[in-house]
């Protein structure tokens, strides 16, 4: 049996029914499930009608053609302060708008409500979040309120970019509002827009794995769904982030958009998430121009000239299939003082721990009986927090792999009676028997095998890894790569084995001149 674990998570950047007149159940359903004739189950044909906020807009809508008709309708809401105190401050569609054309949020829900289509709110101030939230709870008690019988997608830009002259909406605020007085919607997180996006360097233009670690901390406790709003060029340089994503045993969607400053070079990663994701789970709000190039690729595939480093991870993926499945693994999360969300997220595409170390996975395999071989393969991705300067990270910090015999009673994420394989954030591996005398099946061998063998990898963000219990020998080889996949270059050296010690006129034995890669193992009496 096999738990896997963090040690210290410091590191890691990491159905409610309402009750009343209404079933609002509608109001979560995906846009394009609930348009599946018109959408043909695919994102791409979905269309969008932006600013509906005043009344001209409004009737704009109701004489649009047929044929082009919009399955999503989009409004803009602020909070309109009143010059007298004592007057309340409320909801109004686009302020900017002429006083006759002005329109508050309860007059334009009604008349949306009555127009058949999905509706999208855009909260742009974190005042507005909960007088709107409000009204929409009480709406559902309310047999006089207009009934939402459509997909309901409430949207507010939590998180800033980078140099953006924006104010976001506090997420906090935001995410708590939704999930207490109206969780039977999509919630809707997006980023604030940047002035000169063209101007802005490329490494802004992506989401980083610690700020997709910022979004679980926020997704990870929600039951309802979500989507996650990218513009176009941001989702072609973060495909792997977004893949993650959408893997996630959630409702998880994503809504990829595009305006006049949006220059895609490379589209084989927005065609690759296309191809991968679930076409129901991608909307697209795109130009017509960027609109048309994913169509010709839907309708003739485009050909994409292939570099040898795309060749290599092709041959790579065919010759080691991931084979990491949701279902093998059970999650276990243990209670915690600490308010910060500390548990395992996972997702097709591998699991992610966040905050401190109350969580565990569980593998449902059972190990072959000996003398044949298990073996764990995997990768670990360390994502140090922001962090002030001097401050210290806990040695300790790093991945746990137990190799035990039975499931224990278990009290915590430690686990007794087990072979402890131990991977660390700066490349420090170890092999440890961690078991009670009492459980030894043979006492008088434990002055013959070593409890622990020890190893030094290059340090990296990346590693990856095999370990291999054989029964009588448990090894353990560790392999630092660049987080691009790249496997480092270098010769495999054993470090600090059984029959090792005292050799340390060796030249990769020397502190300051650590091996690229580790192999270690350590004899183990035979439990299996």
């Amino acid at each position: 049996m096999i738990f896997i674990t963090l040690s210290i998570f410091s590191l890691l950047g990491g159905l409610y029914a309402t009750a009343g007149f209404r079933d609002a159940r509608a109001t979560r359903m995906s846009v394009v499930d609930f348009w599946k004739n018109e959408t043909l189950g695919d994102g791409l044909n979905l269309r969008v009608a932006h600013g509906v906020n005043s009344w001209p807009a409004l009737v704009e809508q109701l004489q649009e053609p047929f044929l082009n008709k919009s399955m999503l309708l989009e409004g803009d809401v602020f909070l309109q302060n009143h010059r007298r105190p004592r007057h309340r401050a409320i909801p109004v569609m686009s302020p900017s708008a002429r006083a006759a054309d002005r329109m508050t949020f309860k007059e334009w829900l009604r008349e949306v409500a009555s127009l058949r289509k999905a509706i999208k709110i855009n909260f742009r101030s974190t005042d507005v979040v909960h007088p709107v939230l409000e009204y929409l709870h009480a709406a559902q008690f309310d047999p006089s309120s207009p009934v939402l019988d459509y997909p309901l997608i409430l949207h507010a830009d939590v998180f800033r970019s980078y140099k953006s002259i924006e104010s976001a909406v506090d997420p906090s605020v935001f995410v708590s509002n939704t999930e207490n007085l109206f969780p039977d919607a999509t919630l809707s997180l997006g980023w604030t827009k940047q002035a000169n996006f063209t101007l802005v360097d490329e490494k802004h233009k992506r989401i980083s794995w610690r700020q997709l670690m910022h979004i679980l901390e926020y997704v990870a406790r929600l039951d309802q769904p979500v989507m996650l709003s990218v513009r176009l060029t941001v989702a072609a340089n973060s495909k792997e982030q977004l893949l993650w994503l959408l893997g996630m045993d959630k409702q998880v969607s994503l809504l990829i958009w595009s305006d006049d400053h949006d220059e895609v070079d490379d589209w084989k990663p927005i065609f690759d998430l296309r191809r991968m994701a679930t076409k129901n789970r991608v909307l697209y709000d795109l130009l017509e121009k960027h609109r048309d190039i994913l169509q010709r690729e839907s309708a003739d595939p485009i050909e994409v000239e292939l570099t040898s480093h795309d060749v290599i991870d092709l041959i790579d993926l065919i010759q080691n299939p991931p084979t990491f499945s949701m279902e093998s693994w059970r999650a276990v999360v243990f209670s915690s003082s600490s308010t910060d969300l500390s548990t395992v997220v996972m997702s097709a595409r591998g699991p992610a721990f966040l905050g401190k170390p109350t969580a565990l996975l569980l593998s449902h395999a059972h190990p072959q009986a000996f003398p044949g071989e298990q073996k764990i393969r995997g990768k670990v991705h360390f994502l140090p927090k922001k962090t002030g300067k001097g401050a210290e990270v806990d040695e300790e910090s790093g991945v746990v792999i137990y190799l035990v015999d039975k499931i224990h009673d278990l009290q915590s994420p430690r686990v007794d009676d087990a072979i402890e394989v131990f991977i660390g954030y700066d490349g420090r591996v170890s092999i440890e028997k961690k078991m009670r005398r009492s459980n030894m099946k043979n006492k008088s061998s434990e002055t013959y095998y070593d409890t622990k063998a020890t190893g030094q990898a290059e340090k990296s963000h990346c590693y990856e890894f095999t370990v291999t219990d054989a029964g009588w020998r448990v090894s353990a080889e560790v392999l630092p790569v660049s987080c691009s996949d790249e496997k480092a270059r270098g010769k495999r050296s054993l470090l600090d084995l059984p029959y090792l010690k005292g050799l340390s006129s060796l030249p990769y034995l020397d502190e300051t001149d650590a091996p690229p890669s580790a192999y270690i193992q350590l004899e183990t009496p035979l439990t299996r």
